[in-house]
């Protein structure tokens, strides 16, 4: 039990179990009686931009009058971040009080931080009485922890690419079933743009499922951050151009929601919301003069997204860079090095990060301290992009001040 939720905090961070599965976590809920199924949930998995789908969506239900509950993953400032209603974090008295309720349960079945957190989440959603819940996968799919959920009415897959394929496959169309696992019977199912072979994949899932299948069309770019969806024009707040396809999923589960809920949807509203929508650290501005934007691109194709926003920047480049052991980091850094005047390999404090002993000796810039390394990128260039894990992005943006 605890007394202040700074304790609270540290303790469920520390909490993992490598041996809980998916099915333990089924029959855990269901001790419970099954709290994840008393809301109406959007479940959205992808490679990328789940976060940004995720957000969008958000704010354009709120803009409906609809009260939503979120999960995401991971926290940006603080661990509360996870949960939130209409955009506000969990309460700290109500994420101390709900973990003192369940202490005992989370200790007798050993659960993981992610396990608790859904918990959390599942009985504040209900104190809160949201209308929707847009939840956001953890890895994968099918056997993700979120995906205890039944009811799910809309599936989104928002994008698929090379990403944790020591768990989920070592090909597209492998890593695609296993996020086609969120895909429920007689559901919903929402698309991005996907390669037709994985396209294939999720039509194969959707029929066997009795799941009614929609694809994203076409959006183009009109520059300055505007682009023109479905016959309407749409501005952005973020320079990063994957954040149009995003936005583009969004406006579309929105369209495709009003089939259940009888939404009369404002097309000016619908404007105002993409328009003001913020998701940080993508591509996110966070100074200017120089110019620093934070990107947590942390696998190949995300990479990939970021580097075409890259090049529309105007100036000298410096890009900082960390990441994970467990991420195909090489690979991440060939790319950028090629899109930049500089790149600069750094450091931050978590388990299995990158050892940069190794570049020392090399063509590589390593600066240890990210804190040092990002100074000498603003004392020296134009554009500052610091981008990888999501985890860095956390603690560059909790703890180093522009």
């Amino acid at each position: 039990m605890f007394t202040n939720i700074d304790d609270a905090i540290n303790w469920i961070i520390e909490q993992r179990n490598d041996e809980s599965t998916f099915e333990h976590f089924k029959l855990v809920c269901n001790k419970l009686n099954n709290p994840q199924n008393d809301f109406y949930t959007i479940h959205v998995a992808g490679t990328d931009g789940k976060g940004s789908t995720v957000t969008f969506l958000r704010d354009l239900l709120m803009k409906q009058g609809l009260k939503v509950g979120t999960l995401q993953s991971p926290h940006y400032l603080v661990h509360q971040d996870r949960i939130r209603v209409d955009g506000n974090n969990i309460t700290d008295e109500a994420f101390l009080r709900i973990m003192n309720q369940y202490y005992d349960f989370f200790i007798e079945n050993r659960l993981s931080m992610f396990e608790m957190d859904y918990i959390i989440m599942c009985e504040y959603f209900k104190e809160c009485n949201i209308d929707i819940a847009v939840v956001e996968v953890g890895l994968g799919g099918r056997l993700d922890s979120t995906n205890v959920v039944d009811n799910t009415k809309l599936s989104i897959i928002t994008t698929i690419g090379y990403d944790h394929m020591d768990r989920l496959g070592d090909t597209l169309e492998k890593i695609c079933f296993e996020k086609c696992g969120i895909i429920k019977n007689n559901s919903k199912v929402l698309i991005g743009h996907l390669n037709d072979n994985c396209t294939d994949v999720v039509k194969k899932v959707c029929k066997d499922r009795n799941a009614k299948l929609y694809c994203l069309g076409q959006y183009e770019d009109l520059g300055d951050r505007k682009f023109l969806y479905d016959g309407h024009e749409y501005n952005l707040t973020s320079y990063a151009k994957y954040q149009m396809h995003n936005a583009s999923l969004a406006i579309k589960a929105l369209r495709i929601i009003s089939g259940d809920y009888p939404l009369n949807i404002n097309e000016d509203f619908v404007k105002e919301s993409i328009a003001n929508t913020v998701w940080p650290c993508r591509f996110e501005l966070v100074k200017e003069n120089p110019r620093v934007i934070l990107d947590g691109a942390h696998n190949i194709h995300g990479v990939g997204a970021l580097c075409e926003s890259i090049d529309n920047l105007e100036g000298s480049k410096c890009i900082v860079f960390s990441a994970l052991k467990r991420k195909e980091y090489q690979k991440m850094i060939d790319m950028l090095i090629k899109h930049c005047d500089e790149l600069v390999l750094t450091s931050f404090d978590f388990y299995g990060v990158i050892d940069l002993q190794g570049y020392k000796d090399n063509m590589y810039h390593v600066i240890d301290d990210y804190k040092n390394a990002i100074d000498y990128a603003i004392s020296k260039y134009d554009n500052i992009i610091i981008c990888g894990s999501l985890y860095f992005m956390s603690d560059v943006a909790a703890n180093y001040k522009f």
